[in-house]
């Protein structure tokens, strides 16, 4: 019986406390800030959210052609030149 008379003691000065605070004006404004800071990080991870199923999308497409053998460049054909004259040898 005891612990119900101190727990409904705590429970009304507790009640008691919250009401002070939301009643005063600093507290009301560094909870509107909080509440902000909240939204944008929400929207952030919403944005990270987005890029992160990019990355993998590119991930995948990167091991698909990690995947892949590479094909050997096209052989150059080279146009027929006429032969060079051998340099004269100089005499002694």
């Amino acid at each position: 019986m005891a612990k119900r008379t101190v727990m409904s003691q705590l429970a009304s000065v507790g009640e008691e406390a919250l009401g002070r605070l939301t009643s005063n004006q600093a507290t009301h404004k560094a909870l509107q800030g909080a509440l902000q800071v909240k939204d944008r990080v929400e929207k952030l991870v919403r944005s990270l959210d987005g890029m992160e199923k990019r990355v993998v999308a590119i991930e995948k497409r990167l091991a698909a052609l990690e995947k892949t053998p590479a094909k050997k460049p096209a052989a150059r054909t080279r146009a027929a030149k006429p032969a060079a004259k051998p340099a004269p040898k100089p005499k002694p």
